[in-house]
C-alpha cells in the first residue's frame, strides 16, 4: 500500500514523531508549510496519488492545528483512507478526531495521542499506526 507522512511542526514535535514514522515505514512524506502572516498552507505532494495517509498534527486548542484544518478541507475527497496521530500537552485526540470526520466525511482508521513530554523523552508508541 502506498503511504504518505503529511505532517505540519511548528515546535518540532510532531516533526520528531513524522521522521519516526518514515524512517519505520520508508514511505514518502510532505511536511506542511504555513505562512503565518498570509495564513496560506502550502504542501507538494498530491494525496490522490496515495492510497493511505498518517496525518501528524500538534493540537491548537483541543482541534488539529489550522495548517492541517486545512489541508484535510482541501483534500477531503482524495484521502481514500487515514491514520491519525496529534501530539499535544495532555488533551485533544477527541477534538481532532472530530475535525477530521467533518472535514473528510469519515473517521481515521487508527488515532493515537502524544504527549509532548514523552516525545521529547523518546518514549512513545507508534506501533499501532505502522
Amino acid at each position: 500500500m502506498k503511504t504518505l507522512v503529511v505532517y505540519y511542526s511548528k515546535t518540532g514535535t510532531a516533526k520528531k514523531v513524522a521522521q519516526d514514522v518514515i524512517e519505520k515505514m520508508n514511505c514518502d512524506f510532505d511536511e506542511l508549510q504555513y505562512d503565518e502572516k498570509t495564513k496560506e498552507m502550502r504542501h507538494l505532494r498530491n494525496p490522490s496519488d496515495y492510497e493511505h495517509i498518517i496525518i501528524i498534527a500538534p493540537v491548537w486548542a483541543m482541534n488539529l492545528a489550522k495548517p492541517v484544518r486545512q489541508y484535510v478541507i482541501k483534500h477531503k475527497t482524495n484521502i481514500r483512507q487515514y491514520d491519525l496521530i496529534v501530539t499535544c500537552g495532555g488533551f485533544g485526540l477527541r477534538g481532532c478526531v472530530k475535525n477530521c470526520l467533518s472535514s473528510i466525511g469519515k473517521v481515521p482508521k487508527n488515532s493515537i495521542k502524544l504527549r509532548k513530554k514523552h516525545v521529547k523523552q523518546g518514549k512513545y508508541d507508534i506501533t499501532s499506526i505502522l
